[in-house]
Parts: C-alpha cells; structure tokens; sequence
C-alpha cells in the first residue's frame, strides 16, 4: 500500500551526496518522513557525479569507487519513494532555512538558471549534507590553461567524460590523490608522476586509521 507523505516532513535533508543518501534512507527505516533535497538531477552528490544522459554512459561505474555502496543505497531510496516515506526533489537549490515556528522551512530555486522560486518546504528537523568544496592553495601557474584541480577532473571524467589531457601528473596533498589518479588512469590517461607534498610517512605514525581502512591501503 502507497502512503502520501505529509506536507510537513519530519526531516529535510538538503544534499543528496552518499551522506545524505545514507541519512534520508535510515531515518525512513525507522519510520519518518523525509524530505530529500538536491541542486542536481540524479542522487550521488559530487562523489557519485552521474554523467549527462546524452552522453549515454554504458559503464558509469567504472569511473567510481564502491559503486556496489551507492546502488545499495539508491534501491533503498527507491523502495521508501515508492511508500512515500521519502520525497526527493530534484533541481531544487536550498539558499536559505528559516525558523517558522517549531519548525523549519527550506527557501529553494528551480530553473535553468537557478533563479525561479518554488514553494517552501517545512519539517521538524532538517539534516545539512552539503558535502565538501574543494579549496587551493594559490601557488605559480595554478591559472595556466591545462593546470585543473582534483575536484575538477573528477568533475570532468565523471560528469562529462572527458580527460583533462592525456598525459596528466598528479599534485597536492592527502588520500584524493590515489582516487584521482586510478580514476584518470582506469579512463585512458598516462600518469607518469604522483606527487604528494606531505610525504607518505605521515600514514605510518596512524596505524589504526590504515587499520580500518585496508582498501585505502591496498590502493595506495
């Protein structure tokens, strides 16, 4: 039987990225009301970006890692719309939530261009999962053409399927790196340097952080 879900959700999250997957499906397994809302067309958020329909991806999963977590979460996704446990609006940017009483109500902007105001949605509680922004440390060249950053060539394989270039060296600090450069890799592109400014070193004096995450360990 397919219930309608109430005007006035229990919750709202805002970002439909794996964490806000993951916290709108679990907060519908126990038996509240959600609002999932989102900027982007399809769930995945920046991690899971889904390439352009036109572009008519045979094998998306390809340019991700734990694709199997996101599916799981997805159908489970599925399962509560089809209840009505959880409404996901799609193309909706949320730019401001304002207190309305003992609720909460989530300002948002459809359209092409992000500027037609839509109505305003309320809950008890709203959930932000608005994911990460990618930040730079401005350094010599960081402007040239052909210099993009981690963030952006994901953005491009996945979004666009297209290389920032075909041969690609791999620059910065931290874990993103080894993703990044597998991803370019799997995709077709030589990377004939990896080059981490922090020094790998620093992994070893956290064993039971590489402890808890062997598949980091392995990739690496």
């Amino acid at each position: 039987m397919t219930h309608s879900a109430p005007d006035r959700a229990d919750l709202a999250v805002v970002g439909a990225g794996p964490a806000g997957l993951a916290a709108a499906v679990t907060a519908a397994d126990a038996g509240l009301h959600v609002l999932l809302l989102d900027a982007a067309d399809a769930p995945g958020g920046q991690y899971y970006r889904a390439p352009a329909p036109g572009l008519h991806a045979t094998r998306p999963e390809a340019l991700h890692h734990h694709w199997s977590r996101f599916t799981a979460l997805t159908a489970r996704l599925d399962r509560h719309r089809a209840t009505g446990r959880v409404r996901h609006l799609t193309g909706h940017h949320v730019w401001t939530i304002a207190a309305t009483g003992d609720d909460w109500t989530a300002h948002t902007l459809t359209g092409p261009e992000g500027d037609t105001a839509t109505a305003a949605p309320r809950a008890r509680r709203v959930l932000l999962a608005t994911g990460a922004t990618e930040r730079h440390l401005p350094f010599p060249g960081w402007t040239l053409p052909g210099v993009v950053g981690a963030a952006g060539a994901q953005a491009m394989l996945k979004s666009g399927l297209v290389l920032p270039g075909r041969r690609v060296v791999v620059a910065g600090s931290g874990p993103l790196l080894q993703a990044v450069a597998l991803s370019l890799a799997r995709a077709g592109a030589r990377v004939p340097a990896l080059v981490e400014a922090a020094g790998y070193g620093a992994y070893a004096r956290a064993p039971h952080v590489l402890a808890g995450n062997p598949d980091r360990l392995a990739e690496g």
